[in-house]
């Protein structure tokens, strides 16, 4: 099926002779520079309606080539100083979305609360009040007339109140001992009201499922830049707007708009990151991309601790957007984008500077080469797709599957990280091991896929991931740190999950639909998403129910890849399909 697969994107001999006879004409001596880059090589052209363009096919070992070319990168090389520079500048972009999405973990956290005292007696100490009116719930206290009590003779009212009835409370007094105000305590979400924190965590993450799923639509009809910079504006107004938001409905309805932006500041920055290369190094700067996110997550921790309140921990996680987007002017457009669209003109300039920066010398007639390429596109543009391809045959198992997979890495990792706060112990100590075990994570699957490939790293990340789940369950609650110890290690396999998943979906799918294939995975994990918020609810069902439920998707997941073979860009699928990975699938 491959192979079927491969050849109906390639063009005939014809044609193929009719592109190398372009580029001889053009001034472009092939002989010599596919010398200087070292990779002997013959002509194809492989169709795509966003990228159909000429390749040059390896017939080396990867190890001595880069694994895919294009016009593009046989140009400024596969990755240099450009390349790097830019890549590292689109991390940058992942620092206040990761802000946005876990703020909650502490603007949410999990407090102490008890009924609050009536003015006249804010004299008599907490534990006290507790103990005497209190004595059964946090929601319900004593009936008795407290308006009428002091301190002198409070005590001694509530012991001839023992056989009175309970009434609910109307305002509570929340622990400020470790964490000071958050929407909870300004709204009181407790009791009553206790599952508005999981509604209002569900608004972004829907909003975050919806932008997932449509921008890069919308940044493959308007280009990346564009679409970045807009929705990076959006999240910057909508992130300041919240500081000031005085009602939870208005709140609620600035978490969906700014889920949507935050998310599509997130798959459009990384679209654009791995655009900028080509080869093995889409896989690993696709992979270093995601490292930010548990940088930022620590980083979160360090604010919320340094700020204390909700509202001041707002405008400073939303404020590094306002430096990303004085960057505007500088960015560059996506060049496969730029190809794509047949804008000559820009990318002939993009070319040149990026190889001042590379320290390459072009051919003289290069901007004829790139328009040669692009001649080519328009022929080869024609195919259409649309979203029954996925079930057509020989993709209607692997999409099911690849669904699959995206919801249980999903699921385990926002319901894992958004609800650090019910490990028990210190919120930022949690967070802050948890964070750092999932860069070292993130860094080090790098080299451990380069050696083992995709498939078999998520095989065994998501196994460790279920089980280590299901072992927090038969943990005794008074050892908090072998718990931690436990929810450290699902951090650690998840995390590595979450970065591996999108480029492990984009080599299953021929270019033309790629877009599509990780859509499908992408709505999926949008349900994931949406289900998220509620999972920890169902702890007043019963105790071990949501761990349960994390261990049990998550050993699913890994069954469901069992099927799907690997097709990495290692040697053997490299000189099967070497077509540029098309990020905006991703």
């Amino acid at each position: 099926m491959e192979d079927e697969n491969y050849n109906k994107i390639k063009i005939n001999q014809k044609n193929a002779q009719q592109v190398q006879q372009n580029y001889i004409s053009n001034g472009f001596d092939i002989a010599n520079n596919l010398k200087a880059f070292e990779t002997p090589s013959i002509f194809t052209i492989s169709g795509n309606s966003l990228h159909s363009r000429v390749e040059l096919v390896s017939s080396v070992d990867e190890d001595e080539n880069e694994g895919d070319s294009d016009i593009i990168s046989d140009l400024i090389g596969h990755i240099g100083t450009w390349q790097l520079f830019w890549a590292i500048i689109m991390c940058l972009y992942q620092f206040p979305t990761t802000f946005h999405i876990f703020c909650l973990v502490f603007q949410a956290a999990t407090k102490d609360f008890w009924c609050s005292r009536p003015d006249n007696l804010q004299m008599i100490s907490m534990e006290h009040w507790r103990n005497m009116t209190q004595p059964t719930s946090q929601c319900q206290m004593i009936d008795a007339p407290y308006d009428k009590m002091d301190a002198f003779n409070f005590t001694q009212t509530m012991l001839n109140a023992t056989a009175a009835k309970f009434i609910k409370c109307n305002s509570w007094e929340f622990d400020m001992s470790f964490i000071g105000k958050t929407i909870v305590s300004e709204w009181n979400m407790v009791c009553d009201k206790g599952y508005l924190a999981s509604v209002v965590e569900s608004c972004f993450l829907a909003g975050a499922g919806l932008g997932s799923v449509s921008s890069g639509y919308i940044s493959d009809q308007y280009g990346r830049k564009k679409t970045l910079m807009v929705f990076a504006t959006i999240q910057l107004v909508t992130g300041t707007l919240l500081g000031f938001c005085e009602s939870m409905e208005i709140y609620m309805v600035g978490r969906v708009i700014i889920g949507f932006a935050s998310m599509a500041v997130v798959v459009v920055s990384f679209v654009l990151c791995v655009e900028l290369v080509s080869g093995k190094w889409r896989t690993i700067i696709g992979i270093f991309n995601i490292l930010p996110v548990a940088i930022a997550y620590i980083i979160c921790a360090i604010i919320s601790y340094l700020t204390y309140n909700w509202r001041p921990m707002q405008f400073v996680i939303t404020s590094p957007t306002l430096f990303l987007l004085l960057l505007w002017p500088f960015v560059p457009e996506s060049p496969r984008w730029l190809l794509s669209r047949g804008r000559l003109d820009e990318l002939s300039e993009m070319v040149q500077k990026a190889s001042r920066w590379n320290n390459i010398q072009l051919p003289t007639n290069f901007k004829k080469m790139i328009a040669s390429t692009m001649e080519i596109n328009e022929q080869e543009s024609n195919r259409k797709v649309s979203v029954l391809d996925l079930f057509q045959k020989g993709y209607k198992l692997k999409t099911a599957l690849m669904a699959i997979a995206w919801f249980s890495i999903i699921l385990i990792y926002f319901g894992i990280t958004l609800h650090m706060g019910f490990l028990g112990g210190n919120i930022y100590i949690n967070v802050l091991i948890a964070g750092t075990v999932e860069a070292i994570s993130i860094a080090l699957s790098v080299f451990v896929v380069l050696k083992l490939g995709l498939r078999i790293n998520l095989i065994i990340y998501l196994i460790v991931a279920g089980i280590a789940c299901l072992f927090i369950n038969y943990v005794r609650a008074d050892n908090l740190w072998l718990t931690i110890t436990l929810a450290m290690i699902v951090k650690i396999a998840i995390g590595a999950s979450n970065a591996l998943i999108p480029t492990f979906t984009a080599n299953h799918y021929p270019v033309y639909m790629r877009n599509l294939g990780i859509g499908a995975g992408n709505l999926s994990a949008g349900f994931a998403l949406v289900l998220v918020p509620y999972l920890f609810l169902l702890e007043k069902v019963e105790e071990h129910l949501p761990m349960s439920i994390l261990g049990t998707v998550g050993l699913i997941g890994a069954i469901s890849l069992l099927f799907i073979k690997d097709k990495s860009m290692t040697k053997k699928s490299a000189s099967q399909e070497t077509q540029i990975n098309n990020a905006s699938s991703i």
